[in-house]
């Protein structure tokens, strides 16, 4: 995988989903989803793609808490 390919596919789907930091559960699944697809293309590695997941949560616990 391309470093470069990675990083963008992150920043990418940052800007998609954690623009705000801040995630309801409906755009959680959707950035799960979003997530586990960037991860099965190659486009980010299997730790980017746990890291990914874990922003994704700390964003829906924002929404929660």
């Amino acid at each position: 995988m391309d470093d470069k390919k990675g990083a963008v596919a992150i920043l990418q789907w940052r800007s998609s989903f954690l623009v705000n930091g801040v995630l309801h559960e409906a755009a959680y699944d959707q950035a799960l989803i979003a997530a586990e697809r960037l991860e099965r293309a190659g486009a980010v590695s299997a730790s980017e793609w746990i890291d990914m997941v874990r922003q994704a949560n700390a964003a829906l616990l924002r929404h929660q808490g």
